[in-house]
């Protein structure tokens, strides 16, 4: 718990040159566990792009405000439960915002009583813990995935860029059934393979 300071995402050239710099705003929090980002050319132009989750507030690289910038939701243990949580695209080569979608799996509840049986605590720890990979689950085009909460609760979901925009391939969710697959895995790290070696 405390306030953090703010998150900032840059992009360099090799040469060490600044190209643009996405100003995460005070609404998401600095940590391991809240900012993942997905960096791939996902609608396979040539050109790479970043999603990643962001909130009131978040600047783009090009000075873009996304949400609404007057909104603060840090509480004072310095945590960020309520509030609306969105997923957006990055345009690679400015930082430019190219679309914003609301984040496939919300927090929702993630302080009172029932909050504990949804995600396994009521104070904002497993309901903020992230992870992100890149699959290509159709065998050719990168898809991002983000995987919400662990320990308890299991989520992942999906995403692909079509025409510049986002769009939600498919979500999991176990929900808090201890009996569905998947719940009570999670780990600090997530890894994307070809299991069965389709090609996918």
């Amino acid at each position: 718990t405390g306030p953090t300071s703010k998150v900032y995402i840059d992009c360099y050239t090799l040469e060490g040159q600044q190209l643009w710099r996405i100003d995460m705003g005070r609404n998401v929090r600095a940590g391991q566990h809240y900012t993942q980002m997905c960096v791939a050319d996902f609608d396979c132009d040539g050109k790479a792009e970043l999603i990643t989750k962001t909130c009131d507030g978040t600047v783009d690289g090009k000075g873009n405000v996304i949400g609404d910038g007057s909104k603060n939701w840090v509480n004072s243990a310095g945590t960020i439960l309520d509030g609306p949580e969105y997923l957006t695209l990055f345009e690679g080569a400015t930082g430019a915002a190219l679309d914003t979608i609301e984040f496939p799996v919300l927090r929702g509840d993630a302080t009172s009583s029932a909050a504990k049986s949804t995600w396994g605590d009521n104070y904002g720890n497993r309901v903020d813990r992230m992870n992100s990979g890149i699959a290509y689950l159709d065998g050719e085009h990168p898809s991002a995935i983000y995987g919400r909460g662990y320990y308890t609760r299991l989520t992942w979901s999906a995403v692909d860029v079509k025409n510049k925009k986002l769009s939600v391939r498919w979500k999991f969710d176990t929900g808090h059934n201890k009996s569905a697959a998947g719940y009570g895995c999670g780990n600090h790290n997530v890894m994307v393979a070809d299991c069965d070696n389709d090609g996918k």
